[in-house]
């Protein structure tokens, strides 16, 4: 048994909790317990210093690294990190806006030469020179695999999977009880050569300051169900303290339940944090917007750049999805990108991501009217769902009814789950998803469950159209946004993932960037094949 388990047990045996271990499956088997106590934590401090910075700096041998006003330390190497080998194929067609484009090819022997780290090089590594720093969590264990990049042929078949690098990322946990969020993140990825690639470190000092009567795991359960709503059955509970990012002020971490679930439709639902406190606030829904008329329709552009939005919210037991929408289109609007659309909750339609060619589809006035269109909301291996909040034109969105890019947008970001997971059904994500792709450069989304955020969309965005200053705040590609918000906002155990089409020739759309912040590759069929690039958060 772990010291962290062995910290566990006795907490919750002298609190009376033994008896209400973690429910999962459909049968509850905890029982009732009469007085259970959860410690309250204080915060002592938020991020690393100036110093802290520096040693960080000095003992991983970085040429820089960036200290954030709130406390994180980041570093990306532009030459390493996430890095694709690939071919200049020149200039493109232009795009159906008339923008320029630049075609790039994959570069497959390049792809079969490369190496990583084993896992357990990289995880003694990383916690020898963390230690050596004096910067090593006392409360942090350390998981570590390879970030991956496949192609599979026309016919699915493999061609290559070739690892890009080795990340180590840390859980977290307060007396054996799990501590996740934006706030309890170190992640350090190695390239080939033993470097590091990439870094992120953004952490608070806690300290026991007290207790707190919470609910037992059954009476938790019915909390969650009251969350979730009708639409959603709760599969598991479990304590948890969630760290919210260090730019939100708090001063003190009291525990939570984590809660998940699946929808009416079968669609795993995001797991949603909610107080675990008895006496805890439920999340209370903003104000309903008005009901959006059946013929109501998005204002079009054929020449600009824009972006769209869509989610889930509380109808779907997902308390902060027009909060994390909102931060999305905000950054985009600051950066002067419009927002064509915005739809959240009842106003969410599964139509709006269909394909005319199906009865109702409307995507051409909406999903694929955009250059990007960002979704949150529950999602399985073969769509996502609009249960519990719409019905229009039914609630779930199939991939057979997606056909995206055949008028407007070049990368769909699907905040949700499941929808590229690795096989399902004896169906791999290409087979599942391979037919979306009529012009589509790329779909982000993730290879398992995702955990609810009220942030991902606007670090994604930033990290789309951010400004560079110095050396450093440079756009990233769009694959490289995508995984790296989710890193930012994501247990170590969720999988972010990109897929999208090879070409003629081998042309693919891995190195877009947004459009106006680097280079963009041309509309392409997958008449060679499909590439996919997956990693631990």
């Amino acid at each position: 048994m772990s010291s962290n388990t062995r910290r566990a047990t006795t907490w919750l045996a002298l609190t009376g909790l033994m008896g209400a271990a973690a429910i999962t499956g459909s049968t509850a088997t905890a029982t009732a317990a009469a007085s259970a106590e959860l410690p309250v934590y204080g915060v002592r401090s938020a991020g690393r210093t100036p110093d802290e910075a520096a040693a960080l700096q000095r003992a991983f041998g970085l040429k820089d690294v960036r200290l954030d006003e709130d406390g994180s330390v980041s570093f990306a190497d532009e030459s390493t990190y996430l890095r694709v080998p690939g071919l200049d194929l020149g200039a493109g067609k232009p795009d159906e806006d008339g923008a320029e484009t630049a075609r790039t090819a994959l570069d497959l022997d390049s792809l079969r030469r490369l190496r990583a780290i084993p896992v357990e090089d990289a995880t003694k590594r990383a916690l020898e020179t963390l230690r050596g720093a004096g910067l090593l969590p006392a409360n942090a264990t350390p998981t570590a695999r390879q970030t991956t990049f496949e192609v599979v042929d026309a016919n699915q078949k493999a061609v290559v999977s070739a690892p890009l690098d080795t990340a180590v990322s840390f859980a977290f946990t307060l007396d054996g009880v799990p501590l996740e969020g934006p706030g309890a993140k170190l992640r350090i990825a190695f390239d080939g050569q033993g470097a590091v690639a990439g870094l992120t470190y953004a952490t608070r000092d806690l300290v026991k300051t007290g207790s707190v009567p919470v609910l037992t795991l059954d009476e938790g359960r019915e909390r969650c169900a009251k969350v979730f709503g009708a639409s959603v059955r709760p599969t598991g509970v479990a304590y948890v303290y969630e760290a919210p990012p260090l730019a939100e002020k708090v001063d003190r971490l009291e525990p939570g339940l984590r809660c998940d679930g699946v929808n009416s439709d079968g669609a795993a639902v995001q797991s949603v944090i909610v107080g675990a406190a008895v006496d805890a606030r439920l999340p209370e829904p903003g104000p309903v917007d008005p009901p959006r008329e059946q013929g109501s329709l998005s204002p079009q552009w054929t020449t600009r750049v824009d972006v769209g939005s869509e989610g889930t919210g509380p109808c779907s037991g997902l308390p902060w999805t027009a909060n994390n929408v909102a931060s999305f289109n905000n950054r985009f609007t600051a950066a002067g990108v419009p927002v064509q659309f915005s739809w959240v909750n009842q106003n969410a339609w599964e139509r709006d991501f269909k394909d005319p060619v199906f009865a109702g589809g409307q995507d051409q006035l909406y999903a694929d009217d955009v250059d990007m269109t960002y979704w949150q909301g529950h999602g399985s291996p073969t769509g996502f769902s609009f249960a519990g909040c719409s019905s229009n034109t039914d609630t779930f969105l199939s991939n057979d009814d997606a056909r995206w890019g055949n008028r407007d947008v070049e990368w769909m970001s699907l905040f949700t789950c499941s929808i590229l997971q690795g096989t399902s059904g004896g169906q791999s994500w290409a087979t599942r998803w391979g037919r979306a792709f009529r012009g589509l450069h790329q779909i982000n989304s993730f290879d398992t469950v995702s955990y609810h955020s009220a942030v991902h969309g606007g670090k994604f965005a930033n990290y789309l159209v951010r400004t560079p200053f110095l050396w450093w705040n440079r756009p990233m590609k769009v694959r490289d946004a995508w995984a790296q918000a989710s890193i930012d906002t994501q247990p170590a155990s969720v999988t972010w993932a990109t897929m999208g089409p090879i070409g003629s020739g081998g042309l693919a759309n891995f190195n877009d960037y947004f459009w106006n912040k680097g280079p963009v590759g041309p509309d392409t069929l997958p008449t060679n094949g499909y590439w996919r690039i997956s990693g631990a958060s």
